[in-house]
């Protein structure tokens, strides 16, 4: 149903931004002859530019310079046309000026086009053979011409419910009225005579006006005589008494629901009901007629009849021969072959026509390019004062083609991008350019996009787009075999087969301590699940290319890692304890995230021990019909990185530690959150067990992120993680100490009150017992589901805990939370969640008095506990351009402070873990943050779609089929013409909009039946997310939203649907639309409480109107309805999963693809859904990706952009060094901690700080430049013997004027 939903939504979209279709079918005219009926496709009921919005050719304007000397903005420079790495002009120059395709020179090419409205388009392909173009190649010219009815009497009105037209048209009032002018027949409406007088045209009106209020009036008339009260209600004036205003009374009754929750009795309601159905009857039947009377309003547009135009082109007369020393040949319009080939003569002075150009081009690559212009060479469009140029203006609209499009097929059309250089530079590009290579594009559009196919004949067509669509596969994180398939019954299509067959090594439970499973068992396991990864790289073959056997070669090591971590890790009894205690603690927390189990929690009311979840939590309850299972890429990731927790003998300096970053690259949605949280488990639990004394209390690992809104909803997930361990420490089973396991939120006071202080007041003024929390995000017992409580255990110190006294967090207990940075210092948790700049916090909260205030603790300073062994860092890929060079230059003191020399004397750095779902370039951007080398896991094979662990997914219809890909998102571009993008979107807003009535009325019948499909569908296509690149571009909308997007809706509306089933009242009423945003505007605390709103509020047609409250007989609830339009900007791009939204806008292109890529994936996690991408034809990024957008997203992950960051440019030390300088200076030098040790610098100590703050830059200096110069050479230029000088310089100046400073302070107090 979903599906069907999207389909249909796809077609409107079509039908109403390029046609045809703009009216529905509501309209139509008799023609003369069959030859006509075929030719016009439809009847608008006003100027066809007032309707679409894309796809169009213009005309010229008579005023304008159109030589070739003065163009302004090329797709393609003769120097580049074909060839890879084509760089785009960043210009955001309108010009409205149109430029002639004639007199133009040898190097100047033919691509000469304006942005807003274009006059001509184009497509670009590649050919084998020049010489027999002319008897191969077929181009086909195709669209749609409007011309303006002049017989009115044609036009005529499709009757829909003509069984009541024809009982309201028989009343002799009307009949009086209608029947001189109009005629019935065959279920059409017509005009029988024209009013031609506008007197007699508004006298008429005003009848119709009469006829509208005397139906009114029987209406609102009961059986008994008397009128309804809202019909009589005094401020319902007579002169306003239509039937669209006593209309929205009632629904505006129906609505309403007074405070102490009363409302319209049942007979009420149906009786509002059952008037409103009859207005509805009566609007439509008025409708019609005033349908038909505005074409004789000489004020209106008029009404324009539609008809299709296909026409071939022979290129028999044409000769393509290079002249001598020659690369190029330019084919203006021949007259009887290319020029005015459709051709409308509207006067003999004024014709509409298009003419074609070619070119034909020899690359430097040696290929052959043909282009193909089609340009509207109509009659310039005559501007002056009284003149305007506008989409709406008659003259225009004359002169303009819509629908267009250019069909190139032949035998000679080859793909057109380079083939694969293995010389090129860069390495990444090279292996990216192989795993791609089976992406085949045939075509680059010019102002419009490329598409291409196959007919019957196994002909190749390239044709031009405008509004193109793309369908991005799944990826699934199931190994399967391409090679091989099986019949899938419950699909009935064959799969790939599976590699793993039996997923019984990757279930949570049997690799727990809660199964009876020896531990030889689980090992025995999990190197058969290792040994499934080496059968899929041994099938691997690189056909001889280096980069495929490089690849193969890095899974090899990947797979010799993993293997080697479980015989050396897993088979000793103590590790293999603490594995199979994370396993546990994954399997509680999952069990507990589902509301059933929760249930079964409240409703058992027995303690949670050991006995009851090894025989009451049982593993086939937290996913339907399946036993819950790591997906295999979350285990493999964590065996991998067992040589980071554990040390191996084979590593004595402990490089998987402290030289390597592991990150995990997974495409958005599969699941990397988990296989993080695993690796957390396992650090805290062998800091306990390892660590004596309380060594390994406090911070085990760091949890970091850079969005708030990510950090808050992640903080959720990781919470209950922490509870699974501290309810297995309660056990007191397996030593985990005495001391809680705890979790800390570190954020900004924005997001969360920082002060033991300000929380109670937040928990004094927003602490409710129904669940409203104001900014703590605590809402229900992520335990049982019970509601929580607060409790003030002394001033102003509140702990949380479960109302349910049965819970292992009620009672006395106390969920272990720390929700402020008072509470963060004075009790470091052990798990230390928060985002990236807050810890710039590190530098000032210091000191030596106040353990609440003293943020040394984080590290073990003045604890006695060990600094945090793990750091993770989500979404790399955010860490980029000003803020990658902060980080990386604040990411050495966090690495300095979590660092420590153990007894052997070997230096412990921190472990840290990284994850993306974008990456490109990441192991220059990790060597920048971290100074460490970088894994990728999973690694590609020999292909992108498969790297064993992420599988695109596929099937086929018969055996010997192809696969086919299988998607759940599409992706469409549009690109406006003769309109601005701010009015695009307002378009397609209320294209969205109104078809959620079309829908609804299509499938009335399963509606009335509470048809769970059908309802699903459309609360998952109710809400559209609109997503900007900037607040201004917010702010611009936002200001709009109440007037001009609801007036586009209502105007829609009533342009394609009539009156019935009280759609108007419930789709394009402007007090039924609703907004909301998720941007950077709102503070912390509200942008989770929007984000709940629009989580948890799904549209549920018996909840539109007011409905009872649960147990009660005559108390309602107002009507609820999920916001129309969502505002959001980047803080919406990762971590937010919400399977409802399924459709999104993206205005403009974000400003890289990593954005891009993030953003879309909101839509289409569950079920079918759409991105539309509104590109801006002003943008040159916009424009260039639009012409490519097929092959653009069919590589999607090809184009992401490389990441720049400088961490000791000038700028960046100037800028950020202080902040590093004072942490470890505050941290590391106790006589300088507190805020009044500032003057205490002296110039011994500022000596021995500046050996020391130096020795740590040449380290990092030294470091880099001892990376081999081969492999890493864009590495070593991180930092340089200048930038090394720089910094020395800035120590050196800073400490001497810090220690003068100090000494100058010191005088002045003994004088």
């Amino acid at each position: 149903m979903i599906k069907d939903k999207r389909n249909s939504l796809e077609s409107f979209i079509k039908e109403q931004l390029i046609g045809p279709g703009g009216c529905g079918n509501n309209f139509g005219v008799y023609v003369s002859n069959e030859n006509e009926k075929e030719l016009v496709c439809e009847v608008l009921n006003t100027t066809p530019g007032s309707i679409y919005s894309t796809g169009i050719l213009f005309p010229r304007k008579d005023n304008q310079s159109l030589l070739m000397s003065d163009l302004k903005y090329e797709m393609n420079d003769d120097e580049n046309i074909g060839d890879e790495n084509l760089s785009d002009e960043d210009s955001d120059e309108q010009g409205d000026d149109m430029r002639d395709l004639g007199n133009q020179e040898e190097d100047e090419d033919i691509n000469s086009l304006s942005r807003r409205f274009p006059d001509r388009i184009g497509i670009s392909c590649c050919v084998k053979n020049i010489k027999s173009l002319t008897s191969s190649t077929k181009i086909t010219i195709s669209g749609r011409y409007y011309k303006k009815l002049s017989e009115k009497t044609r036009l005529y009105v499709n009757i829909e419910d003509y069984d009541f037209f024809e009982k309201v048209y028989s009343i002799e009032k009307c009949k009086d009225l209608f029947s001189q002018n109009f005629r019935y027949q065959d279920k059409k409406l017509s005009l029988l005579k024209v009013i031609n007088k506008a007197q007699d045209l508004k006298d008429f009106r005003d009848k119709m006006r009469e006829l509208n209020k005397y139906f009114c009036s029987i209406i609102a008339k009961n059986p008994n005589g008397e009128y309804d009260s809202i019909y009589t209600d005094s401020s319902f004036q007579d002169k306003n008494k239509f039937l669209s205003a006593y209309k929205e009374r009632l629904f505006k009754s129906l609505k309403y629901v007074n405070r102490e929750g009363e409302y319209l009795s049942p007979d009420k309601v149906a009786e509002h009901k059952v008037r409103i159905a009859k207005i509805e009857q009566y609007e439509t039947f008025l409708s019609y007629f005033e349908d038909i009377l505005s074409i004789c309003d000489s004020k209106g547009f008029g009404f324009w009849v539609g008809t299709n135009f296909c026409k071939e082109i022979d290129l028999s007369a044409f000769a393509f021969d290079f002249e001598s020393g020659k690369r190029k040949i330019i084919i203006p319009p021949k007259e009887g072959v290319t020029k005015g080939i459709v051709k409308y003569t509207l006067t003999p002075e004024v014709e509409a026509s298009l003419s074609i150009w070619l070119q034909i081009y020899k690359g430097i690559n040696g290929k052959t390019y043909l282009k193909v212009m089609l340009a509207n060479d109509s009659t310039k469009v005559k501007v002056d004062t009284k003149h305007y140029y506008s989409i709406v203006a008659e003259k225009v609209n004359e002169l303009t083609f819509f629908g267009v499009k250019i069909d190139v097929s032949s035998s000679e059309i080859i793909p057109y991008r380079n083939e694969i250089n293995p010389e090129l530079d860069d390495c990444e590009v090279s292996s990216l350019q192989y795993l791609y290579r089976n992406i085949e594009d045939y075509a680059i559009g010019h102002i419009c996009s490329a598409n291409w196919y196959y007919d019957n004949n196994g002909i190749i067509h390239v044709c031009s787009e405008f509004m193109p669509s793309v369908e991005t596969p799944d990826v699934e994180p199931e190994p399967r075999d391409k090679t091989k398939h099986v019949f899938d019954e419950k699909t009935n299509k064959f799969l790939p087969k599976k590699y793993v067959e039996d997923n019984q090594y990757l279930q949570f439970k049997w690799l727990s301590v809660l199964s009876s499973n020896t531990d030889t068992e689980i090992v025995e396991g999990l190197r058969k699940f290792a040994d499934s990864y080496q059968i899929w790289i041994k099938q691997l073959d690189a056909a001889g290319n280096s980069i495929g056997r490089e690849n193969i070669t890095k899974c090899e090591k990947d797979y010799q890692r993993i293997k080697n971590n479980i015989d050396e890790f897993l088979t000793n009894p103590d590790k293999m304890k603490i594995f199979r205690l994370m396993n546990t603690a994954m399997f509680m927390q999952l069990w507990h995230s589902k509301s059933n189990n929760q249930e079964q929690v409240l409703k058992d009311e027995k303690i949670l021990s050991f006995e009851y979840y090894k025989d009451k939590a049982l593993d086939t309850t937290i996913f339907p019909g399946v036993v819950a299972a790591w997906r295999p890429f979350q285990l493999a990731f964590i065996l991998l990185n067992l040589d980071g927790i554990f040390q191996s003998k084979c590593d004595p300096k402990w490089e998987k530690r402290n030289e390597l970053v592991d990150l995990v690259w997974f495409p958005t949605g599969g699941g990397k959150t988990e296989s993080y949280l695993g690796i957390i488990a396992l650090v805290i639990i062998n800091r306990r067990l390892l660590l004596k004394n309380g060594a390994g209390d406090g911070v085990a690992a760091i949890m970091r992120y850079t969005l708030r809104l990510l950090t808050t909803q992640q903080f959720q997930r990781a919470l209950r993680l922490i509870l699974a361990l501290e309810q297995i420490r309660k056990w007191d089973k397996y030593n985990l100490g005495d001391k809680e396991i705890s979790i800390g939120l570190f954020v900004g006071e924005s997001s969360l009150p920082n002060h033991y202080k300000n929380l109670a007041e937040e928990i004094r003024k927003n602490w409710v017992s129904d669940g409203g929390h104001g900014q703590i995000p605590l809402d229900r017992c992520p335990w049982c589901g019970s509601l929580l409580r607060e409790k003030e255990v002394s001033v102003d110190h509140y702990y949380f805990g479960c109302s349910n006294k049965k819970c292992t967090y009620g009672k006395r207990n106390y969920l272990p939370v720390r929700l402020c940075d008072d509470h963060v210092y004075e009790e470091p948790p052990t798990l230390l969640f928060g985002t990236v700049d807050k810890f710039a916090q590190l530098a000032r909260r210091v000191n030596v008095n106040e353990a609440c205030a003293d943020s040394r603790r984080l590290f073990g300073n003045g604890t006695g506990c060990n600094p945090p062994d793990l750091i993770i860092q989500d979404e790399l890929h955010l860490l980029l351009g000003p803020l990658g060079s902060a980080v990386s230059l604040f990411e050495a003191a966090i690495d300095q402070l979590c660092s420590y020399k153990r007894q052997d004397g070997l230096v412990i750095r921190p472990k840290i873990i990284s994850s993306t779902a974008t990456t490109r370039n990441t192991s220059f951007q990790v060597r920048a943050l971290y100074d460490r080398d970088i894994c990728i896991f999973p690694k590609n094979g020999t292909d992108y779609d498969d790297s064993f662990f992420a599988f695109y997914k596929r099937d086929k219809q018969g055996e010997n089929d192809n696969w086919s890909y299988v998607s759940k998102r599409k992706y469409i571009g549009i690109m406006p013409t003769g309109r601005t993008q701010m009015t695009t979107q307002m378009r397609l807003a209320a294209i969205l909009f109104v078809h959620r009535a079309l829908y609804e009325r299509k499938n009335k019948a399963l509606l009335e039946i509470n048809d769970k499909s059908f309802i699903e569908a459309a609360d998952y296509y109710y809400s559209i997310i609109s997503y900007f690149n900037s607040l201004k571009e917010v702010g611009k909308t936002d200001a709009q939203f109440y007037l001009e997007f609801t007036k586009y809706t209502r105007r829609l509306f009533k342009r394609v649907l009539r009156f019935t089933d009280m759609l108007e009242c419930f789709y394009a009423y402007n007090e039924v639309f609703s907004k909301t945003e998720l941007t950077g505007r709102l503070s912390g605390g509200d942008a989770v409480k929007e984000l709940t709103k629009v989580q948890t509020i799904k549209w549920d047609p018996n909840k539109r109107l007011p409905y009872l409250k649960e147990g009660e007989t005559n108390i309602y609830n107002s009507a609820i309805l999920p916001a129309d339009y969502i505002l959001a900007t980047n803080m919406i791009s990762v971590g937010l999963d919400v399977s409802r939204f399924n459709t999104i806008i993206i205005n403009s292109m974000p400003r890289n693809i990593a954005e891009y890529i993030q953003a879309s994936s909101r839509v289409a996690r569950d079920k079918e859904g759409l991105v539309l991408t509104l590109h801006n034809p002003f943008r040159s990024r916009d424009m260039s990706h639009f012409e490519r957008f097929r092959e653009f997203h069919e590589k999607l992950y090809y184009y992401v952009e490389p990441i720049s960051i400088t961490p000791f440019s000038p700028k960046a030390v100037e800028k950020y060094m202080p902040l590093y300088m004072a942490t470890i200076i505050r941290h590391l030098y106790n006589n300088l901690a507190d805020r009044k040790d500032a003057n205490k610098m002296s110039i011994p100590i500022a000596t021995e700080l500046k050996s020391e703050l130096k020795k740590c830059f040449e380290n990092r200096y030294a470091r880099t430049q001892a990376l081999d110069s081969t492999l890493h050479a864009l590495e070593r230029e991180i930092i340089t013997k200048e930038q090394l000088s720089y910094i020395y310089e800035w120590i050196d100046v800073s400490l001497d004027q810090w220690g003068f400073s100090s000494l100058l302070c010191s005088w002045t107090k003994r004088c």
